[in-house]
């Protein structure tokens, strides 16, 4: 599964979630999208097993249609699962 975020500043414009730009964002292979917020600003996290992180600059069209160049892209660097260990078995 890729994963990539777009970090948006104070200047940029509000990311677009509706039904337009879910479409072209579910045609760049993109099943799941999360936004997270802080004084800062807004970072949309978006993920799918199809997306290829080559098309993210339509991703962010998609997104910010109103201009994006005070958006940063997070790529992904490594993926981790994580689990518990299996208890140990006292007796």
């Amino acid at each position: 599964m890729a994963i990539a975020m777009l970090v948006s500043g104070p200047n940029a414009a509000e990311p677009v979630v509706g039904p337009d730009a879910a479409e072209r964002l579910a045609g760049l292979g993109i099943s799941r999208i999360s936004l997270l917020q802080d004084p800062s600003g807004i970072g949309v996290v978006l993920e799918g097993w199809a997306f290829d992180p080559a098309r993210i600059d339509e991703a962010i069209r998609a997104m910010f249609p109103d201009g994006s160049a005070d958006v940063r892209v997070f790529r992904e660097v490594e993926d981790v699962a994580v689990s518990m260990a299996p208890s140990e078995r006292r007796t």
